[in-house]
């Protein structure tokens, strides 16, 4: 088994990502079978246990070891409401706490993955390495923009960094949203600080258009001293650690 991210079902109910080491505590302790279904970073399809973890000698590898790491499954276990013959008494909900590292390729599977999730969690490594993605992948867009279309930099327009921009707004926000549940506050702080930087550019444009550096031109001044400070907030926010345990939202 490799290092690296594997997800198991329960009946329609998917958890995970975990990794080797946890799915071999999983398969230990029974709560993984030969017929549950698993699927990893890189399969095709889902495939039956059985076929990636060793069920025969009743013995599994031990956890990998995890630099900085000592985090494992939090598994509790549901009493069935039905006492069916040949069924296990119960169900068992994984959960990982705090949001797991990820390396740069598997923050931008993940990130593109769930580009309209805004529920869960995501780690500081997730977020920035996406981050890192959004500005490479913009800067090879305006490389392209030059050499196939003519745009410079300072166009105002360019097909394809305006297209990239707007691909990539969505994951953004809900990577931003998730590294913000991670830390146990709101995702609705990324709304706020949109919205002021909203206002700013509309006072500043009245501003400008009506040619008035008085109470306008303040009012701008004022709210774009906001968006400053609101920006460092913020990003203290995204560079906080997360939290250890299970927080509001998850």
């Amino acid at each position: 088994m490799q290092k690296s991210n594997w997800y198991y079902a329960e009946g329609q109910q998917r958890h995970g990502p975990l990794d080797a080491g946890q799915m071999a505590a999983l398969v230990k302790d029974r709560i993984i079978r030969p017929d549950t279904m698993v699927w990893q970073e890189g399969m095709a399809n889902w495939a039956l246990a059985r076929d990636h973890f060793d069920f025969a000698s009743g013995t599994t590898p031990p956890p990998l070891p995890q630099a900085g790491q000592s985090r494992v499954p939090v598994v509790r276990r549901m009493r069935s409401e039905s006492a069916s013959a040949g069924h296990r008494d119960g169900q068992a909900e994984v959960a990982l706490h705090p949001a797991p590292p990820r390396s740069f390729s598997q923050a931008v599977s993940v990130s593109l993955t769930r580009y309209f999730t805004f529920s869960g969690r995501a780690s500081r490594s997730e977020f920035w390495y996406f981050f890192l993605f959004t500005i490479l992948i913009g800067l090879l867009a305006g490389f392209l923009d030059g050499v196939l279309f003519g745009y410079s930099w300072d166009d105002e327009f360019s097909p394809l960094s305006n297209s990239v921009s707007l691909a990539l707004l969505i994951p953004s926000l809900s990577v931003g949203w998730r590294r913000l549940h991670d830390t146990g506050r709101s995702g609705w702080w990324i709304g706020g600080f949109w919205l002021a930087v909203m206002v700013t550019g509309v006072l500043i444009g009245i501003g400008a258009v009506s040619g008035s550096a008085g109470t306008m031109g303040m009012l701008g001044a004022l709210s774009g001293l906001g968006v400053l400070v609101y920006f460092i907030v913020m990003l203290v926010f995204l560079c906080s650690k997360g939290d250890p345990g299970p927080n509001r939202f998850g």
